[in-house]
């Protein structure tokens, strides 16, 4: 039978996130269970905090602490709070919110998925406009050439690249780079290359191009597989350079290393 209250949607956020005791979660699926407009609020909220967490993950990284993450679902649960629930503490309140209350939390979804279609050029690529692409060869293939360079990018293509991450470039600041190095296989589509930055910052094209030579050589000498070393610099390079170099920030002489151009 129907409870003439309805939960407040603040508590459903808690119910939804593991957070009540177990007496309080017991109550409110028993209440959800009998009550069909709290079910399909609650069903409601819990897409919307799904939304939440994987917009949030794809707008920013690396991903936040858990605390940070903590404090931004605190906020969301405040954005869809009732007034009877904020005013008295209730564990209930009276229906009039329940839609209002849903919609504000997509409010909350929608803003963040929002900044995060806004590509931003950095030391690591957008993975949803640069997952890296690379051609189907062989490590004989591969270690054929003592010397390969890297294809040039024609100008059609890196201008393409630009537009896409929405950027105005500036001479000399960028590196049209390819995520997977030619080097490795790597492809020369759009889907694998990126403006990067050549000179600004730690972790710029220059240090990169150091761990491409260096990942090609480890495959050379059997140390590692050509997948492996394909897979980890298009997944995170930086974390790559970090493992095979065993240090936390590039080398002295891979800030100064200079193999190929910027954009000009």
């Amino acid at each position: 039978m129907n409870d003439a209250r309805h939960i407040d949607d603040s508590v459903l956020m808690l119910e939804i996130d593991g957070e009540l005791d177990s007496a309080e979660a017991a109550a409110a699926r028993r209440h959800c269970e009998a009550c069909l407009e709290c079910r399909e609020r609650r069903r409601l909220l819990a897409n919307a905090a799904e939304r939440f967490d994987a917009a949030y993950r794809s707008a920013f990284r690396p991903e936040p602490p858990d605390a940070s993450v903590a404090r931004l679902r605190a906020r969301m649960a405040d954005a869809v709070r009732t007034p009877a629930g904020t005013a008295a503490k209730a564990r209930f309140a009276t229906p009039a919110a329940a839609i209002g209350a849903a919609a504000a939390l997509i409010i909350v979804v929608g803003a963040i998925e929002f900044s995060g279609r806004r590509a931003v050029a950095g030391p690591l690529p957008d993975a949803r406009l640069t997952p890296g692409l690379a051609h189907a060869v062989s490590r004989d293939r591969v270690c054929a050439d003592n010397t390969p360079d890297a294809p040039e990018i024609p100008s059609e293509l890196a201008a393409q690249v630009f537009r896409g991450y929405r950027i105005d470039p500036r001479p000399r600041a960028y590196e049209v780079d390819y995520l997977i190095s030619p080097s490795l296989g790597g492809a020369g589509d759009i889907r694998n290359l990126w403006p990067q930055p050549y000179a600004e910052g730690v972790w710029t094209s220059r240090v990169k191009d150091a761990l491409e030579d260096h990942l090609r050589s480890l495959v050379c000498a059997g140390r590692i597989e050509l997948a492996a070393a394909q897979r980890e610099i298009a997944s995170d390079w930086i974390a790559a350079y970090q493992k095979y170099f065993m240090v936390d920030k590039p080398l002295p002489d891979h800030i100064a290393f200079v193999k190929d151009r910027p954009w000009e």
